[in-house]
């Protein structure tokens, strides 16, 4: 089947190449999804608007009106599949604000994204799964992986440490790109990443390793199913902490706000918590201190939904706690006192330190990010 590639201000008006002659040899097409981004090698093309692109370690034969260059790259995207492949071709120029789109509706798209990569990786490193994954790895990347679980997942083992929030964000692999270019400055930072990979280094480094040569020169039984599914899920998981990267850089940029989702493990599942931190950006009179506000919606155990409100600025705390249950407001109350004692003994002044009731944090956690450009610009969010 022919291929059809227009440009992005074609009429969709294309002419379908009945005979494929003997200089393009075409092979089967590989799985495409309508609206999807891929890349396209340039492998041969001729002066009767014919060309032989690679996509996906396929070939596909295309016509086009378009003058192309063998050895030339292209951003395509799928806009049909049957009875025609047809793929328009986005301009150098926007192929990078595409990319970023696609993170931002992924991660839009996909709240419990990061959830369902670690109750995933749970599965894999049981003992039937460990087993068969240990015929394709080393047990040091294996022992590498459950390691750097531990510090990902915030649990009774690590949350004596008062770095565990830090630790776990640079653990899952979200400041790697920065460590690495402080590493440079710094050569302690960069000799420390390099004794303590992250998940999302390991998860490249063995992504890398499953081509599918690798994996089809195996027999077909269950260890291949097992493998075939492990190299799907690394992929996906890089994805998952790449579009968290994506999200912190442009949320970062709009809005002086970082989003920083951690994973709390409870004795039946692991839940997610939500850490919002915002800088306010304005300009501020010569020598006065900057203000920063945390944001944290809490999914516990026994205390249900809270949102906890938190602004800093220099030695002055303002913080308010919602709760959506009255029993819940009275337990926390009984503890004001001490948490405002504690905070006097480290020289911090209080100018508000509450706990409401609020029955709908859901509706305050909504308003809070409807606020924000990341949450409030026209992108497509299929989630309720």
């Amino acid at each position: 089947m022919p291929s059809l590639i227009t440009s992005p201000q074609s009429s969709g008006q294309v002419i379908t190449i009945p005979v494929a002659s003997s200089l393009f040899k075409s092979t089967p097409i590989p799985s495409l999804e309508i609206g999807e981004n891929v890349q396209a090698f340039v492998l041969t093309s001729s002066h009767d608007q014919k060309a032989l692109l690679q996509i996906k370690n396929s070939s596909l034969l295309a016509h086009t009106p378009l003058p192309l260059q063998r050895g030339e790259t292209l951003t395509v995207r799928v806009d049909q599949i049957n009875p025609l492949v047809i793929l328009r071709i986005i301009p150098h120029e926007n192929a990078e604000i595409s990319k970023v789109n696609e993170f931002i509706k992924f991660y839009r798209s996909n709240p419990f994204a990061l959830k369902e990569m670690l109750t995933a990786i749970k599965f894999f490193l049981n003992s039937d799964s460990l087993n068969e994954l240990t015929s394709y790895f080393t047990k040091k990347d294996i022992q590498n992986m459950m390691t750097v679980l531990d510090k990902v997942i915030i649990s009774p083992k690590n949350m004596n440490n008062p770095r565990f929030l830090r630790d776990s964000i640079t653990a899952l692999g979200l400041d790697g790109e920065w460590r690495l270019a402080k590493g440079f400055m710094n050569q302690a930072i960069l000799a420390d990443a390099k004794h303590s990979l992250s998940f999302k280094e390991i998860c490249l480094k063995l992504s890398s390793e499953l081509t599918p040569t690798h994996i089809t020169n195996k027999p077909i039984d269950r260890d291949h199913h097992t493998i075939s599914q492990f190299s799907h899920f690394v992929d996906r998981a890089v994805k998952v902490i790449e579009s968290l990267q994506i999200v912190n850089i442009l949320a970062n940029e709009w809005d002086g706000l970082f989003v920083l989702p951690f994973p709390l493990q409870f004795p039946g599942e692991i839940r997610m918590q939500d850490l919002f931190i915002e800088v306010d950006r304005k300009k501020v009179k010569q020598g006065a201190e900057k203000q920063y506000r945390f944001v944290f919606f809490l999914d516990m155990d026994t205390l249900g939904e809270l949102a906890v409100d938190a602004g800093i600025q220099g030695k002055t705390l303002r913080c308010s706690l919602k709760c959506s249950d009255q029993y819940v407001v009275d337990f926390i109350q009984s503890l004001i006192s001490e948490l405002h004692k504690r905070m006097t003994v480290l020289n911090y002044t209080i100018s508000l330190l509450e706990c409401v009731l609020d029955t709908n944090v859901k509706q305050w956690k909504h308003d809070f990010l409807q606020n924000h450009k990341l949450y409030s610009q026209s992108v497509v969010d299929v989630c309720i």
